[in-house]
């Protein structure tokens, strides 16, 4: 498409305000050289006569992308915080070759054309970068794990859902796709790696007895449930660096998009401290529910979340009083299930010593269970504390999902809501394990472990957590 900037539009308008040095450099030669040239000639010994197109990135819902690197036929440029950076052509030559590229996204080629004494504007759209990724959930089988007389050795069933980079399920898995991978404590970490019970040191290591599988059976998914969901969103400080382009926020916009035509939703955020952002802190609810015509609504807030980081991480107070305000003092129409997703890239800061917040998720569990609440958790980063995230998951029928990098999380929040509906497949698996010594696993405690996957072209890592009986 092409506007009617004039080069004055270019080196005076607001459209270079707060651009780089590299930018700069590039319109101040454009403007020198069109104004030798009167926007034309190609005389031996004269100036390239050049052309200037300015270059607007969005996502796929027309979301500005800041930063992508625009590499032109006269050098390269960022886009700035509307997306838009300039581009110089030679006017006298043939069509120009642009890439476009930017981390978490698939880079793009593009033609430009311009035309001498203005400014063409051109509107590219980058695609996220997806993979496939999975989640864990209790078995649905009704078979409890059983330990041994020796608290050596542990049997368990978990149900694992795989998906691929387009959200949808994977099928036709053998069993020589999944493996349970060894544990071992790493001496430096801050939270048990293995086995978290009650007591310090609990940890132990272990490993399967046979690394793929004892048995496996795919569970086929169910006639959807419609739902009502409360979307709640860590907003602390360390996003800034675990999930620096915002796939959080275009996820849950995918996760909008894909509601069933009955569900209902509603858009929360969380951080406490300070350094906090968000409109209200510690919880920030954007309600009432809204019906999934009207889910788009929520566009305009989740963009505005991008710039609203700062704070610490009340997990479980944030997830209490949201389902307080979501399911008790806002109306949900009656027959919807009733779930929140929450979204976090850490630990819960606020809750005390380990055995402090043990008690306090064990608080959340409760609450959440009497009010017939399912928490579905997704979790990023190797810092996000998997046990926590699990225990809230499977004990009140919910699932844990787990992202390893960002471009995991489309396909995650895309494939929530049919897990929530019971309407996704998953695969039901069972292991035997044993640690190295006598009395490693005991009543109470939780076994961590890791699932690596071989599915939809990749290799990836589920975590689980099972309770030990």
């Amino acid at each position: 498409m092409t506007h009617d900037y004039t080069m004055a539009d270019v080196s005076l308008g607001p459209r270079t305000a707060g651009r780089g040095r590299a930018g700069r450099g590039l319109i101040a030669a454009a403007v020198l050289v069109l104004a030798a040239c009167g926007g034309g000639g190609s005389g031996q010994g004269q100036p390239v006569a050049l052309g200037v197109v300015a270059l607007t990135v969005t996502d796929r819902y027309g979301t500005a992308v800041a930063g992508a690197l625009v590499v032109g036929p006269f050098g390269e440029s960022a886009t700035d915080a509307q997306g838009v950076t300039l581009v110089l052509t030679d006017v006298t030559g043939a069509l120009a070759e642009v890439v476009v590229s930017l981390d978490s996204f698939r880079p793009q080629a593009l033609t430009v054309a311009s035309t001498p004494g203005q400014v063409n504007g051109v509107a590219v759209t980058l695609d996220r970068e997806t993979s496939a990724a999975g989640g864990s959930l209790g078995s649905r089988s009704g078979l409890l794990p059983t330990l041994d007389a020796s608290g050596q050795s542990l049997s368990f069933e978990i149900e694992l859902v795989v998906v691929g980079g387009d959200s949808k399920p994977i099928g036709n898995l053998s069993r020589s796709d999944f493996a349970l991978r060894p544990c071992v404590p790493d001496p430096a970490s801050e939270r048990a790696d293995c086995v978290r019970g009650a007591a310090a040191g609990d940890d132990a290591p272990y490993v399967a007895v046979t690394a793929t599988p004892e048995t496996m059976t795919p569970v086929p998914g169910g006639m959807p449930r419609t739902y009502a969901t409360a979307l709640l969103l860590d907003q602390s400080g360390s996003i800034a660096q675990t999930d620096p382009s915002a796939a959080r926020l275009f996820s849950s916009k995918v996760f909008l998009d894909a509601m069933g035509a009955q569900d209902q939703a509603l858009l929360a955020a969380f951080a406490s401290g300070p350094a906090a952002l968000i409109p209200a802190v510690p919880l920030s609810v954007y309600g009432p529910f809204r019906a999934a015509s009207q889910a788009r609504s929520y566009f305009e807030t989740l963009d505005m979340l991008a710039t609203q980081i700062g704070g610490n991480t009340p997990l479980y107070d944030s997830v209490d009083g949201l389902r307080q305000q979501a399911f008790g003092g806002i109306p949900v129409p009656s027959g919807l299930g009733q779930a929140v997703v929450v979204f976090t890239d850490g630990a819960d800061t606020s809750c005390g010593t380990q055995e402090a917040c043990r008690q306090r998720r064990a608080q959340t569990i409760q609450a959440a269970v009497q009010g017939g609440v399912q928490l579905f958790t997704i979790g990023l980063s190797s810092d996000v504390d998997i046990g926590a995230l699990g225990e809230l998951a499977n004990q009140t029928g919910g699932a844990l999902l787990y992202a390893d990098n960002v471009a995991q999380l489309v396909p995650l929040y895309g494939s929530v809501g049919q897990l929530m509906s019971l309407s996704m497949g998953t695969y039901r698996l069972r292991w035997t394990v044993r640690a190295d010594t006598a009395g490693a696993f005991r009543a109470g405690q939780a076994l961590l472990g890791r699932v690596q996957v071989t599915a939809g072209g990749s290799q990836f890592d589920v975590p689980f957590v099972v309770g030990v009986p």
